[in-house]
């Protein structure tokens, strides 16, 4: 009976906390939309209606991979216990260094730019966990496999656990259902909010001293208009006037043809129209024409189709790494912009998805590297997987760049980096690196043996 209670209660835990998470996140989430996405929510494409979905997924994950638990035997378990342990200590420990390390880069400017910099560090850093993750889980998720196994055949535990008949894939099965979760937690942050904390970083960071936001200028290509803002609303606040605003509107041959001069602009977030105060509104003749008075008017109602959180978000500047997937891929479907941006941007939505799957390679590579059956460590094993993670990164900005470049395709240029560490983790499990070393190895190789 305490067997089945012990399975039972994650579940009911996880699945109650989820449920709670996702009732507070998705609809939140749902607003934030309406500042952001361009139209009514009834007209949002489906890839910005990913972004509910996803994060709702994420809210059950721990659920999901509770009830995984709950149905492995007692040796799976055992092995799961093990490596949840040492990857969460893994990751929790390289997060504190990255936050800490980040903080004492960033300290001053909290200090200077901000009335009450504690309260602003906290929420700032909070916003940065997503994107924060996003950097180091493929990498903690290495390293907790290689901790957990290492610790376990330096013990002999894995070599009595395969006296059962089991293989060591058999075995490392748990590893792999969680380090698939892991990697559905790393895809689901990529998709948004790892971008988003990018652009919240970018925001916070540019901030006068005086505490006020940087002016901005802001191109639309579909509406063909240029916000040139002085004074934009804060980053956490989308909603808040913007002041000292022109706003010129270009013709179908790139003319400037109407500029509006206000003192501020506020959006209606239920109507999705702007509201210009003070404003004056100069129609731009033919050079042949005699120009048009200015017009005065103290508030002008505009149907214009740019939201607030559009206009002062510093991804609209070509920051890729700031753009969401499905900002990437609305842009990619609407066929505008240059040949050379369309393959940035090509190029780097492969990458985002090809990374989802690094996080897996990385895991079969670390299993063969940290798992010995003979008296003698596990180091070697394991810095030549610690290399060949460094190269990975390396490998990452090499070949998406020769896709950027349409030196290759960009599908390809995004995951030849996967196909080549699934290559080399095969290599190794198929010639036992895990059991010799690589001098016995290069002997029985030499002898025709290997």
């Amino acid at each position: 009976m305490k067997e089945l209670f012990d399975r039972v209660m994650p579940v009911i835990v996880f699945l109650v906390v989820g449920t709670f998470l996702a009732g507070w996140l998705v609809p939140a989430e749902l607003e934030q939309m309406q500042w952001e996405v361009p139209g009514m929510p009834s007209s949002y494409p489906i890839e910005q209606m990913c972004r509910p979905v996803f994060l709702g997924l994420l809210c059950y994950l721990p659920f999901i991979a509770a009830v995984g638990y709950a149905f492995m035997g007692t040796m799976d378990r055992y092995m799961s216990r093990n490596f949840i342990t040492y990857f969460l200590m893994c990751t929790l420990i390289l997060l504190l260094i990255y936050i800490l390390a980040d903080f004492t880069d960033n300290m001053e400017r909290f200090r200077t730019r901000f009335d009450d910099p504690v309260i602003q560090a906290m929420r700032f850093y909070g916003s940065q966990l997503p994107m924060f993750l996003y950097q180091i889980l493929p990498y903690t998720l290495m390293m907790g496999t290689m901790w957990c196994l290492s610790k376990l055949s330096g013990s002999s535990e894995i070599t009595g656990m395969m006296q059962s008949g089991r293989s060591l894939l058999r075995l490392c099965m748990p590893v792999f259902f969680f380090s698939v979760i892991v990697a559905m937690v790393y895809g689901i942050f990529g998709f948004h909010w790892a971008p988003n904390g990018s652009l919240y970083r970018e925001m916070i960071l540019k901030r006068r001293p005086t505490g006020t936001p940087a002016s901005l200028i802001y191109k639309s290509e579909e509406t063909a208009r240029i916000w040139r803002v002085g004074i934009p609303a804060p980053f956490t606040n989308p909603g808040a006037p913007m002041r000292n605003l022109v706003i010129e509107q270009f013709d179908d041959a790139s003319a400037l043809k109407r500029q509006y001069i206000a003192e501020a602009a506020t959006w209606d977030r239920q109507k999705s129209v702007w509201s210009l105060h003070n404003v004056y509104v100069r129609d731009i003749a033919p050079a042949n024409v005699k120009p048009v008075d200015d017009q005065f008017s103290e508030k002008l109602v505009c149907d214009f189709g740019e939201k607030p959180y559009q206009i002062i978000s510093p991804g609209n500047n070509g920051r890729i790494d700031a753009m969401g997937t499905s900002a990437l891929y609305e842009f990619l479907k609407s066929g505008t912009g240059s040949t050379e941006d369309r393959a940035k941007k090509l190029t780097e939505w492969h990458v985002r998805i090809a990374r989802v799957f690094s996080c897996l390679v990385l895991v079969l590579l670390a299993i063969p590297s940290s798992v010995t059956f003979q008296r003698r460590g596990t180091m070697k094993g394991i810095g030549i997987a610690v290399i060949l993670a460094a190269f990975q990164l390396f490998l990452y900005r090499v070949f998406p760049s020769l896709g950027e470049a349409g030196v290759m395709p960009s599908w390809l240029s995004a995951w030849i980096p996967n196909v080549l560490y699934v290559i080399i983790a095969v290599w190794i499990f198929r010639h036992n690196l895990a059991h010799r070393t690589f001098r016995e190895w290069m002997a029985a190789k030499m002898k025709g043996e290997a």
